[in-house]
């Protein structure tokens, strides 16, 4: 093993930028907002985004008080915008899965019956 240390400076700050943009374009990407950059179709995994936006929280509590302005700004942003989102998709499948099959006018009656003869 080599003791070297390796500079971490300005690289350090694009490879913790590059990792925020890839998981929060992943979320967008699950959440059906963008097209998957492998095959440019919108498919949507609600669950695996909600799994992508618990790795950016747990990045904004394992680096609080350490990052540049610029760094928290952009992972404070991602997160709070596909939270909005998360929460949007969540509401919009609640409300998918509680519409009636079947809608029935006020008035009018269940439907046609069989009449056995």
């Amino acid at each position: 093993m080599c003791d070297e240390k390796i500079p971490l400076s300005g690289e350090a700050d694009y490879r913790f930028l590059s990792l925020v943009m890839s998981l929060a374009t992943a979320a967008w990407s699950q959440l059906g907002k963008v097209p998957n950059p492998a095959t440019q179709k919108i498919e949507k995994d609600v669950e695996q985004a909600r799994i992508s936006i618990e790795f950016l929280r747990m990045l904004q509590e394992k680096t609080e008080g350490n990052l540049s302005v610029k760094e928290q700004e952009l992972l404070d942003n991602a997160v709070s915008d596909l939270e909005l989102n998360f929460a949007d998709e969540v509401r919009k499948a609640e409300a998918k899965s509680e519409a009636p099959d079947i809608i029935v006018p006020p008035g009018v009656a269940k439907g046609p019956e069989i009449i056995k003869p």
